[in-house]
C-alpha cells in the first residue's frame, strides 16, 4: 500500500463512531467451524492473525473465542476503533500498525491466517506462508471477478477481485477444504479454507 492509502483509510475512519458490538464476517464464523470438523479446532493456545483488519472486528470474535490473536493495519484510525471495541469487550488482541508491503511476521508463529476485502498478491501470499506453522489454517474471502458484474459494484478493476481458480495457484501448497464462490445480497466474493502441508514453503 502506499501514503495515499493510509490517508484514504484514516479519512474514512475518521468519520465513523466508536461501536462495542463485535459483527465478523460470516465466512470466518462458518471457516472456524468447519476447521473444528476437520481438527480439535480452536484453542487457547491457538495464535491468530488477522491481516488488514480494519475495524478488527474478526479479530475481536477470534479472541472472544479463546484465541490469542494479533491484527494488522495501515490505518491508526481504524486501529483506534478497534482497539475501543476490544476494550468494551474485554477481550486482548495485538494490534500492529504497519503497511503490509513492509511488514513481516515472525515465521512460523501463528496457527490461523484471516483476510478479507483484501487483495495484493505479491505482498499477501509470502505473509501468509511466513506467518503460518506447517498445518495451520488459511481462511480468505474477497470479491470475486463476478463482482464486476453487479449493477450495484463500487468495484471497477479486474485487479482487486479473483478468479474462481487464483487461491488456488496462489496457494499451491494448501490442502483445499473450500474454495467457492457466493453470491450474497451486497456482494460476490470469494471463499478460501485451506490447511498448509507440512513442509510447505
Amino acid at each position: 500500500m502506499s501514503a495515499p492509502d493510509r490517508d484514504r483509510w484514516n479519512e474514512k475512519y475518521a468519520k465513523s463512531k466508536p461501536s462495542s458490538m463485535v459483527q465478523p464476517d460470516e465466512w470466518l464464523v462458518e471457516a472456524v467451524r468447519l476447521i473444528g470438523e476437520e481438527s480439535d479446532g480452536l484453542q487457547s493456545s491457538t495464535r491468530t492473525l488477522d491481516l488488514a483488519c480494519g475495524r478488527g472486528h474478526n479479530a475481536i470474535w477470534l479472541a472472544q473465542q479463546g484465541c490469542r490473536c494479533d491484527a494488522v493495519d495501515i490505518s491508526a484510525n481504524g486501529l483506534e476503533l478497534a482497539r475501543r471495541c476490544a476494550t468494551a469487550n474485554k477481550v486482548e488482541v495485538g494490534w500492529i500498525e504497519a503497511d503490509l508491503d513492509d511488514w513481516t511476521p515472525s515465521r512460523g508463529e501463528y496457527d490461523l491466517v484471516a483476510v478479507f476485502r483484501f487483495l495484493d498478491r505479491e505482498t499477501v501470499p509470502p505473509i501468509v506462508r511466513a506467518a503460518l506453522r506447517p498445518g495451520g489454517w488459511l481462511i480468505y474471502e474477497t470479491f470475486a471477478a463476478a463482482q464486476l458484474e453487479r449493477p450495484d459494484s463500487h468495484i471497477t478493476n479486474p485487479r482487486f477481485t479473483l478468479s474462481p481458480s487464483e487461491l488456488l495457484n496462489l496457494f499451491p501448497d494448501f490442502d483445499v477444504v473450500t474454495n467457492r464462490e457466493d453470491v450474497l445480497p451486497d456482494r460476490t466474493v470469494q471463499r478460501f479454507l485451506g490447511r498448509r502441508r507440512s513442509g510447505g514453503n
